[in-house]
């Protein structure tokens, strides 16, 4: 009888995984955020959409926030969190090394999409990029997470790599703060110039309004995609689709929904300047990935370091990544 004593225990605990099935988070979703104001104030502005959430999907739902799209990405690799808001530069990270994948992509007002912009004090006599590139060395640079498509990525090679420059080598101080803080930084006169975006500032002028008037925008960027939710590839298929049915319906009319609800949910996301969410997938980070290989081609054509042969191989190399991440409307 001992050995059998010994066994059941051991194939109740086999029953229970086999059950449990493929991170299922049975005992709840985790949502990661970043911060780009303060912690509190950004938990607080998601807590009702997490509510909504766990009500339509049927497991408690909470937030994880970190300081910096590494932290998020570790969350997800490490099943802390399944489900995170990020930047597509973010979410190419995810889905290279937490083994995430897209689900939706923000909608808002304008579109799919929103702008990197450079700001400045308001009393700058800065007007435009060449004037920052002309006085760099004298400014000091409020630059973004290295994982911000609209704080890092974009300015890095529209306003940069294009002209063969480097943020680090060109300024007289190189700052890597949140938006929030390269806002401030650029009203309070901290900063020179320093990147931000269309949606960040929106929140800012209602926010900040006496502060938002201490800041002048001096370029802004093509179009950029639309942040996307990314959740772990592993998630037990059924909540996955549940999530993509909730977000997809979130602040439009449906079976079952007053018009005051509809209301309120438009309300929730008008707090980031979305209108909603639309279907969307991996394909949606191709544009980002094209910039920063367009921007390590640049800078391998004008390294006068390299043999012309090693110069001829990567560029070729680029190129093929490029070639195989196929056709986009985005491309600079």
């Amino acid at each position: 009888m001992q050995p059998l004593a010994r066994i059941i225990p051991l194939l109740f605990l086999l029953i229970t995984l086999l059950q449990a099935g493929p991170a299922s988070a049975g005992k709840g979703l985790v949502m990661g955020l970043v911060y780009t104001e303060s912690p509190k104030s950004l938990l607080e502005s998601w807590t009702p959409l997490f509510e909504d959430m766990a009500e339509y999907v049927g497991v408690p739902v909470s937030g994880a926030v970190t300081g910096d799209y590494a932290g998020i990405i570790w969350y997800l690799a490490t099943d802390k969190a399944q489900i995170a808001w990020v930047g597509n530069k973010a979410a190419i990270e995810a889905v290279d090394r937490a083994d995430a994948e897209v689900l939706v992509q923000a909608v808002t007002p304008l579109g799919p999409g929103y702008y990197s912009h450079l700001i400045v004090p308001e009393d700058s006599p800065l007007q435009d990029v060449d004037d920052v590139v002309r006085q760099a060395a004298t400014l000091s640079f409020g630059n973004g997470d290295p994982n911000s498509t609209s704080g890092f990525v974009v300015p890095g090679y529209y306003v940069f790599a294009t002209r063969g420059l480097e943020p680090d080598k060109l300024f007289k101080r190189v700052t890597h703060s949140t938006h929030e803080k390269n806002f401030h930084d650029a009203a309070a006169g901290r900063v020179s110039v320093a990147t931000n975006n269309s949606s960040d500032l929106a929140r800012y002028r209602r926010r900040f309004p006496e502060e938002f008037q201490r800041i002048r925008i001096i370029w802004t960027s093509p179009m950029i995609p639309a942040d996307p939710i990314v959740v772990r590839k592993d998630l037990d298929p059924v909540l996955k689709e549940k999530i993509r049915a909730f977000l997809l319906q979130y602040g439009r009319p449906a079976q079952g929904k007053t018009e005051a609800r509809v209301q309120r949910e438009a309300n929730r996301l008008a707090t980031w300047k979305w209108t909603g969410f639309r279907e969307s997938d991996n394909s949606q980070l191709i544009p980002i990935r094209k910039l920063e290989l367009y921007r390590e081609r640049l800078g391998i054509e004008r390294n006068d370091s390299l043999s012309e042969e090693t110069r001829r191989s990567r560029i070729r190399a680029i190129e093929a990544k490029i070639e195989r991440l196929g056709p986009d409307t985005t491309t600079p």
